[in-house]
C-alpha cells in the first residue's frame, strides 16, 4: 500500500478544528501554534494602539490584527500578528481572507514561533513582496523593521529607542512604551 501525500490549500486549513491555535500552511505545510502569552499579547496590544493610532489619523490605510487568514499562494497562508493595508489595496481583503500581500506584517516572536518567524515567514514575505516586515521581540526587549530591497529584507536599525516606519513616514514606534513592564 502507498500514502500519497499532496501540499494543503485553503481549503484545507478551512477543516481544522476552532479550538484556540492558530494554524498556518507554509509551502503546503501545516503549522499549529497555541495561542499567544500573556507578554506577546501585551506587545500585540501596544502596536495595534501605536500603528492603528497613526492610520486611524491620516488615513492611508487601515489595520487588522489575528487571526487574518492572509493567502500569499494557494499553498501559503498564514495569519499574521498584525497587517496594514493602503486603502488602494483593500480589495484584496474580502470576506475572512485576503488574497495577496499586506503593505506591512508584524510578527511577535514567541518561543514556540521564533524560528519560523526569523526563517521560513522572513523568506515567504519577501517572496510575496511584503514591503515591510516587523518583527518584535518581546524577550530582547527589541522591534526590528525590515523593509523589502531588492528581494530582501534590509534591517532599518532603532535609533535612541525609538523606531521609524520607511513605508508610513512619520510612524514612530517608542520602544519603552512598547516593551513596558515586560522585563
Amino acid at each position: 500500500m502507498s500514502l500519497i501525500t499532496r501540499p494543503l490549500i485553503y481549503d484545507d486549513l478551512l477543516q481544522m478544528p476552532d479550538d484556540g491555535k492558530r494554524y498556518e500552511i507554509i509551502g503546503g505545510e501545516l503549522y499549529v501554534a497555541a495561542a499567544p502569552i500573556r507578554k506577546h499579547q501585551r506587545v500585540s496590544y501596544r502596536l495595534i494602539q501605536q500603528i492603528g493610532g497613526f492610520v486611524d489619523e491620516l488615513g492611508p490605510g487601515e489595520v487588522y490584527f489575528a487571526p487574518v487568514d492572509v493567502r500569499l499562494g494557494s499553498t501559503d497562508i498564514v495569519q499574521p500578528d498584525i497587517i496594514f493595508i493602503r486603502n488602494d489595496r483593500l480589495h484584496l481583503y474580502q470576506g475572512s481572507v485576503m488574497d495577496g500581500s499586506p503593505d506591512l506584517i508584524v510578527e511577535i516572536l514567541s518561543p514556540s514561533t521564533r524560528s519560523l518567524d526569523l526563517v521560513r515567514k522572513a523568506a515567504l514575505y519577501a517572496n510575496a513582496g511584503v514591503r515591510e516586515y516587523w518583527v518584535a521581540d518581546p524577550d530582547a526587549l527589541t522591534l526590528t523593521i525590515n523593509v523589502l530591497g531588492e528581494g530582501m529584507y534590509d534591517p532599518i536599525a532603532a535609533t535612541t529607542r525609538t523606531a521609524h516606519s520607511v513605508l508610513l513616514p512619520g510612524l514612530t514606534i517608542d520602544l519603552d512604551t512598547l516593551f513596558a513592564g515586560l522585563e
